[in-house]
């Protein structure tokens, strides 16, 4: 028989596995021995992490008009960089665009998606801590302003000068100009 620990609100419980059913830890024997695979608390810990990035900064990523969901949009992301896709060369905003499939009308400029966004209540200037999926703004010296999706653990994918997309460090594009927060989705 194995033993596992359940955690349920707080508390670790000890129960006995049996074929037919769980034994509750007061029908044990006081000498059992609790044993928790390393690769359960793995998979536990990877889990949390996960369901944080996704609330960081304690905001649930909304979308408005879209048909994809964020972790779909940044797997098509990632796998666009992965493969080194180009097509993009001055294209921030439709390659951002093109990862969520947008519904609704899309914008010209990465500034006016911007603005949209503020205006709807989408957008956190200046906010630091993005969740999975959000798009990220920079006010750079080109008039359209830059706009890059972020896919954890600080990085984002990007399109590159020529053209080509890169999953890259989110900070450096601070050296392209200036960081201006970044929103949920919106397409309305």
């Amino acid at each position: 028989m194995k033993t596992k620990t359940i955690l349920a609100a707080g508390i670790a419980a000890p129960i006995m596995m049996t074929g037919i059913a769980a034994t509750p830890a007061t029908a044990m024997a006081p000498a059992s021995v609790v044993v928790v695979s390393k690769d359960t608390n793995k998979d536990f810990k990877r889990k949390a992490a996960s369901k944080r990035s996704s609330r960081a900064a304690g905001v649930a990523m909304r979308t408005k008009n879209t048909r994809f969901s964020p972790n779909t949009a940044v797997r098509r992301l990632e796998k666009w960089a992965k493969r080194g896709t180009h097509g993009y060369h001055n294209q921030c905003l439709r390659l951002a665009d093109n990862a969520y499939q947008p519904k609704g009308n899309r914008t010209s400029t990465a500034l006016r998606q911007w603005q949209r966004a503020k205006k709807r209540g989408y957008a956190h200037p200046g906010n630091r801590r993005p969740p999975y999926g959000a798009q990220m703004f920079w006010r750079t010296s080109n008039p359209a302003g830059h706009i890059a999706t972020y896919v954890g653990n600080g990085k984002a994918v990007t399109n590159m000068p020529g053209g080509r997309v890169k999953k890259i460090n989110w900070k450096k594009m601070n050296s392209w100009g200036r960081y201006l927060g970044w929103a949920e989705p919106y397409y309305g």
